[in-house]
């Protein structure tokens, strides 16, 4: 061991009891471990909502959607639909990392039953589709998948609010063509459909708006030619590869389709998420900032204390760069210790949580029992080395200012 690692050591835990120094070295060791682990625990909070929010709406959402781009031009054109939906799935499966492709039909409709009636979000698709595209199948809660040109699946909340059962007939009123109301007498294009299966995706939006039916009534209901679809949903291997994936189908397809994956579909949601957890970050780093001006207090009151020590060993020959690194050393030790510290705990308290979920949430509003977590790497990297960076540059000037001690007046009285 050379002699500034020595030295550090020595000064930043002295073995004296009464020594103020070492409380405030100790003190800082403390802060700083109590900052990165509650920089880690919330982060890993973060995480798990973001997780937990992820799988409800990818369990329903496509991994990408393509579709037609509307005509900007024209404000009273219809809604762009795709007309070669069979050959654009051949290109798209054809892509390596797609899993599956399904031809849908989108829109706004109004569902009647008896004198309830509500507007609705009407997907049109195969139930065969569905099963590959779509987590529906898993969310059934009574009933069955069946998506015919007579049959129709609803959401949990949906079926509440029109008193609806398995087996009820309900009257499904379409807008399309209503923009020539003014012009000439236009009948509301309308369908009886059976209710058949009833869902629930723990997501209210969606089991009070969405529906889902055959593809042949939906084209029906919306005035569409045979074969064709407002959308293309895409899923692949690995959602996390899905902007890669999206930015090879935008270039593959050219400009005349819109491509968005799962993050682009709730874009507003993810990024106040997103703001949310830098804020978190900040506030809780200044935790960590704190802890850091205490390293450097407690180096600066050193650096006076241990001028006797300095200057006898400048005159023994240490250059200005030992001296310098004894407290850099002292600096990076402390911060080291407090910043391992705060990553243990923080690693213990996270893995407990996932375990055995001691912070409970209320069921009865939360659709889960506990509060989520999720580990990821780069977490500990980020908060360790912004900890780590933080001592260094508080001992920097402590160390320089020790570096230019004259020995010739720290020993001018000894």
């Amino acid at each position: 061991m050379n002699y500034e690692i020595f030295l550090a050591r020595r000064y930043a835990f002295s073995k004296r009891r009464e020594n103020f120094i070492t409380i405030i070295s100790v003190l800082s060791s403390v802060g700083l471990a109590v900052g990165t682990a509650a920089l880690i625990i919330v982060l890993a909070v973060f995480n798990g909502f973001s997780s937990v929010v992820t799988n409800i709406y990818v369990s329903f959402d496509p991994h990408i959607r393509i579709s037609a781009i509307a005509d900007t031009s024209n404000n009273t054109a219809p809604q762009p639909i795709i007309t070669n939906a069979d050959s654009l799935i051949r290109v798209v499966k054809n892509q390596s990392e797609v899993t599956a492709a399904a031809m849908t039909v989108h829109g706004k409709a109004v569902a009647v039953h008896y004198t309830l009636s509500k507007i609705i979000e009407l997907t049109g698709i195969s139930d065969t589709d569905a099963r590959v595209v779509s987590g529906i199948s898993k969310s059934i809660q009574s009933g069955t998948l069946k998506l015919d040109s007579n049959s129709i699946v609803v959401g949990q909340l949906l079926a509440d609010e029109l008193a609806l059962q398995l087996g009820d007939s309900i009257e499904i009123y379409s807008p399309a063509g209503l923009e020539r109301i003014l012009t000439e007498p236009v009948v509301p294009r309308m369908r009886k459909l059976i209710v058949q299966g009833i869902f629930a995706a723990n997501n209210r939006d969606y089991d009070a708006m969405n529906a889902y039916t055959g593809p042949s009534a939906a084209r029906d209901l919306f005035n569409l030619p045979q074969n064709a679809a407002t959308t293309l949903d895409v899923r692949i291997k690995d959602i996390r590869d899905a902007n890669d994936e999206r930015d090879k189908l935008k270039n593959l397809l050219g400009s005349s389709y819109n491509v968005q994956s799962w993050y682009d579909l709730h874009t507003d949601l993810y990024s106040v998420m997103e703001i949310e957890r830098w804020v978190a970050y900040i506030i809780l780093f200044l935790i960590v900032g704190v802890a850091a001006f205490s390293i450097f207090s407690s180096l600066t009151l050193t650096v006076f204390e241990k001028q006797r020590d300095i200057g006898l060993l400048r005159a023994l020959g240490a250059p200005i760069i030992g001296i310098r690194k004894i407290y850099l050393f002292q600096g990076i030790l402390v911060g080291l210790i407090g910043t391992l510290s705060g990553c243990a705990i923080g690693l213990i308290v996270v893995l407990l949580q996932q375990k055995f979920g001691f912070f409970k949430l209320d069921s009865t509003v939360y659709i889960i029992p506990a509060l989520p977590v999720e580990l990821r790497w780069q977490d500990f990297l980020s908060v360790g080395l912004g900890s780590m960076l933080l001592t260094i540059l508080c001992a920097l000037f402590p160390s320089r200012r020790a570096a230019k001690v004259d020995p010739a007046v720290a020993l001018r009285w000894e």
